[in-house]
């Protein structure tokens, strides 16, 4: 009998995202995720803009604490519109599209804000704003952990995440800067300018990703992958990769599977407890500072301090994060925080005692921040990360809009600073026991 000829092996198909993933970091690299840090450090100025400016407006519009509650979930509304609606565009048609969109929107609606008379314009410009932080949150950071080093993918995500509290720090110093001389409209003027300052040069500078080329394979997919493997002097593909199965779908048909659809309902929970909390404290902090001591300044300052612990307990946690283990740093950061919400109810009238606290509640703030992102990214494959990660975070959206909400009718009610405190740190625990349960994938590999 014969012996039948053995078939040829044909051989593995070069993936450069292996190349990128294993050497060190390059230029190129760092000039991505450089930008990336710039346009996530506007998203923190954008966001806080109003609570730094609502005791003023609450002076000039005659408001009372439910309407600036209600005013400052408004930009949470377009938060969650933004990471509902931006997200699968960035899966489906690039990172870079929907990073250059949600500039636009971010300089239009700031510039809305700046020019409103009343409750409705100054909301519908808070929406708009929203929409593109709440875009821009599942795609920079994400962008920046596509093009790091695989042994630095969680320390420069947490890089992007710190740049958001280097924002808050500007906003306030705007804040302090800016109201005495200008009003409260010059807050919203300068976060306008920002957005729109950047805009040419992340339009001239940005790349897109190696995981979207290479997972979602869109038209010409081999020549705008060498163009960008040229830059980073990496070899040239002549093929690509064997495309995954799932991302021969339209990204909502696979993200509707219900494998998928079971995780985005244990990461929704999770996220809606943790940014219940997380929204609360930080958007009624500085009115709550202000008013226990008389003081819009102060306000501010307190401000100012929750965000300098946050740029160090941003970075901290994702080096942490890359040596310790996500699961670990989540629990810690979330707990802690926890406590610190509990806390910040007991001292809003002593100052000695907030420059104590307020620094480590922003550590605590934006260190469980970069943990939970990284746990709901690492949850989905490349072709539905920024997909995962915008539905995942309208859930949480859902509660930061309802924690400010919460917290001024509590407040309005009579019930005490202490009380409501204890009862806001609740979500933040409950939370944590739900991201343990998320599930794992190994990230460009």
């Amino acid at each position: 009998m014969a012996s039948e000829t053995p078939k040829p092996v044909s051989a593995p198909i070069f993936d450069p995202r292996e190349v990128l993933g294993n050497r060190p970091m390059q230029l190129p690299q760092y000039a991505v995720i450089g930008l990336c840090v710039l346009i996530n450090m506007i998203d923190g100025y954008d966001i806080l803009a109003l609570a730094q400016a609502g005791s003023a407006l609450k002076r000039e519009w005659g408001m009372g604490d439910a309407t600036l509650g209600t005013l400052l979930s408004m930009n949470l509304v377009g938060m969650a519109l933004g990471a509902l609606g931006v997200s699968p565009v960035a899966d489906q048609w690039g990172r870079r599209p929907a990073i250059l969109s949600c500039l636009i929107f971010m300089s239009t609606g700031m510039a809305i804000s700046a020019l409103s008379h009343g409750f409705y314009t100054m909301a519908a410009g808070r929406i708009v704003t929203g929409i593109g932080i709440g875009g821009m949150t599942s795609t920079a950071g994400m962008l920046a952990l596509e093009y790091a080093s695989f042994k630095r993918r969680e320390f420069a995500s947490s890089c992007v995440a710190a740049a958001y509290p280097v924002g808050t720090i500007i906003g306030a110093m705007v804040a302090v800067a800016v109201l005495g001389n200008y009003g409260w409209r010059g807050i919203f003027w300068v976060g306008s300018a920002l957005s729109a300052l950047l805009f040419p040069i992340a339009f001239l500078c940005l790349a897109e990703s190696l995981d979207y080329l290479l997972s979602r394979q869109p038209r010409n997919a081999v020549a705008r992958t060498n163009r960008m493997l040229r830059r980073m002097a990496i070899p040239e593909i002549s093929e690509l990769p064997p495309k995954p199965e799932g991302a021969r779908s339209a990204v909502l048909a696979e993200i509707a599977q219900p494998i998928h659809v079971r995780e985005l309902a244990k990461l929704f929970l999770a996220h809606a407890l943790n940014m219940f909390a997380w929204y609360f404290i930080i958007n009624w902090g500085p009115p709550l500072v202000a008013q226990a001591n008389a003081s819009d300044t102060l306000g501010a300052q307190y401000s100012a301090w929750v965000s300098y612990g946050g740029i160090v307990g941003g970075m901290a946690t994702g080096f942490l994060c890359g040596t310790i283990g996500v699961r670990r740093m989540m629990w810690a950061t979330m707990l802690c925080l926890a406590a610190l919400i509990a806390l910040f109810g007991q001292f809003t009238g002593n100052p000695q005692v907030l420059w104590l606290i307020a620094p480590l509640t922003g550590a605590m703030l934006f260190g469980s921040a970069t943990a939970n992102w990284l746990t709901i990214a690492y949850a989905f494959p490349p072709q539905l990360r920024a997909t995962g990660l915008g539905f995942a975070t309208t859930a949480g959206r859902v509660g930061s809009i309802f924690g400010p909400i919460a917290g001024g009718w509590l407040l309005g009610e009579g019930l005490a600073i202490g009380a409501v405190c204890a009862a806001m740190a609740v979500p933040a625990v409950l939370s944590a026991l739900t991201f343990s349960r998320a599930r794992r994938i190994e990230p460009g590999r």
